[in-house]
């Protein structure tokens, strides 16, 4: 990993916590800052050297520096443009999720009835698709796999939208007890501001 200039960034400071809160945290902090700056990360959950590793890879965003200094770690994270994948078949596989996600969001526009009014974000489209097969092994389908709207976070991801606020809650703390990364329930407004209820 590349050195880089820690002055004058912000830091994220999850030391305490454990997975998946240092990864949720510096998901929110990171969406707020432009693309090509950087963040510094601490941490001192043993689990984050890894997590963030994959992480970086799946949200496709650069580690830059990654290192461990009294009794904690130090991660320099720079935000990147999202995901597209290295190999031809992650290319592929992203490409056709996004393509089945904007067609259901489409059809959706098109047949207003059913749709959902509140949505659930996690930290990495990986983290979705986790949650999404832990889920259905449960037998939970109350929810659909959306794309992100562009308002929440410019870049490609995906969302549990459903019908409401009972069901996402529930589901949001049943994903988080069960040490999924996800985020924020947002409610879509008529402004199409979708603020956090969480």
């Amino acid at each position: 990993m590349e050195n880089s200039s820690v002055n004058n960034i912000q830091t994220v400071d999850t030391r305490g916590l454990f997975c998946p809160l240092p990864l949720t945290l510096l998901s929110k902090k990171l969406k707020e800052i432009p693309v090509g700056e950087k963040l510094k990360v601490l941490a001192d959950d043993k689990a984050f050297k890894k997590d963030i590793e994959i992480w970086s890879y799946e949200t496709g965003n650069k580690l830059l520096e990654f290192r461990e200094e009294n009794g904690y770690y130090v991660a320099i994270i720079e935000r990147g443009k999202g995901f597209k994948g290295e190999s031809i078949i992650d290319k592929i596989k992203f490409i056709s999720l996004g393509v089945k996600l904007h067609f259901i969001k489409h059809f959706l526009d098109i047949v207003p009835f059913n749709k959902p009014r509140y949505l659930l974000t996690f930290v990495s489209v990986a983290e979705g698709i986790r949650a999404n097969n832990f889920l259905k092994e449960k037998n939970i389908n109350n929810y659909i796999m959306l794309p992100v709207p562009k308002e929440i976070y410019p870049h490609c991801g995906l969302v549990f939208g459903f019908k409401n606020k009972e069901d996402a809650l529930k589901i949001y703390n049943l994903l988080k007890e069960n040490k999924f990364a996800v985020e924020d329930v947002h409610i879509i407004d008529k402004d199409k501001k979708y603020p956090k209820i969480t």
